[in-house]
């Protein structure tokens, strides 16, 4: 790689007085040079794969990675190849060092301010996190879809979002630093929550859940109302409800039909399942609308 090309700066991003910027871009592998900035960068690649540069070193990138850049990091991404079918896709927020140095009052337990005198010393391995369960992926769209509307309250959302992001980007790392402690346990079984919560729609038993993160069934069943409140059942058909809801408000779809995409065989325990937790029917809650 050849020497940093230029220098970005905030003041050319950031507008209607924010401290942050928000985009999602395609990567070519000609057009963006090695570059450095004076604010810090957070990366979450969304698509395909490829190589971000720190300096002279090139670290594989694929859906999900993110990356933390302190100021004055240089790099850049590049897709696998040159062929246009070979896909880099990523999340760009870059936002004022201010905006971390208040997050960091806000949340001392999370140590920011030890993290970015880690990264400023080691500007490569320092700020990556492997998002396997796409745990973050959500907060990204949020936070673009923020920036781009900006609407009345943007300036608070959009720091509300990026402290989200922040604080799963330390889990991630404590999870994969402190394999077999009781916080990467802790860690551990909210990845656990989040699968059960991504999979609610699908034919998914406590049973296959509890298996597939190594727990008894009975152990799996005991941690799930420790950290949600709720039993796997109630959480599965509350999400299903939350899934249908949105369908109902968003589609024409009939009932039947969105009885089948939430997760049921038939409608008349899908009707059923709705009006304990909503209050009304299916019909009812649409005819409101």
């Amino acid at each position: 790689m050849k020497k940093t090309q230029y220098t970005l700066r905030g003041k050319n991003l950031f507008r209607g007085g924010l401290r942050i910027f928000v985009n999602r871009i395609e990567e070519n592998f000609f057009d963006s040079g090695l570059h450095e900035h004076d604010f810090i960068e957070l990366n979450y690649v969304a698509e395909g794969t490829g190589y971000q540069y720190i300096g002279e070193q090139a670290l594989p990138a694929a859906r999900g990675d993110l990356f933390v850049l302190p100021v004055g990091c240089s790099h850049v991404f590049r897709p696998s190849s040159a062929d246009k079918r070979s896909k880099l896709v990523v999340y760009n927020v870059v936002f004022a060092t201010s905006l971390w140095t208040e997050i960091a009052r806000t949340a001392p337990e999370l140590m920011l301010d030890d993290m970015m005198a880690a990264l400023s010393q080691d500007k490569t391995e320092a700020g990556i996190a492997r998002d396997k369960r796409l745990v973050l992926e959500p907060l990204f769209e949020r936070i673009h879809e923020e920036h781009a509307a900006l609407r009345p309250g943007a300036s608070a959302m959009l720091t509300a979002l990026l402290t989200q992001i922040l604080i799963e980007w330390t889990r991630l790392r404590e999870m994969a630093n402190g394999a077999g402690s009781p916080a990467a346990a802790a860690l551990d079984f909210g990845e656990a929550v989040a699968y059960v919560r991504e999979q609610a729609l699908e034919p998914l038993t406590q049973r296959q859940a509890a298996e597939r993160f190594g727990l008894s069934e009975r152990h799996f069943q005991r941690l799930f109302v420790r950290h949600t409140g709720q039993t796997f059942h109630t959480f599965v058909q509350r999400q299903r409800v939350m899934t249908a809801c949105q369908l109902l408000r968003d589609t024409n779809f009939k009932l039947d039909a969105i009885s089948g995409m939430v997760g049921y065989r038939d409608t008349q325990s899908f009707t059923s399942v709705f009006k304990r937790i909503e209050g009304v029917t299916p019909g009812q809650y649409r005819g409101k609308l």
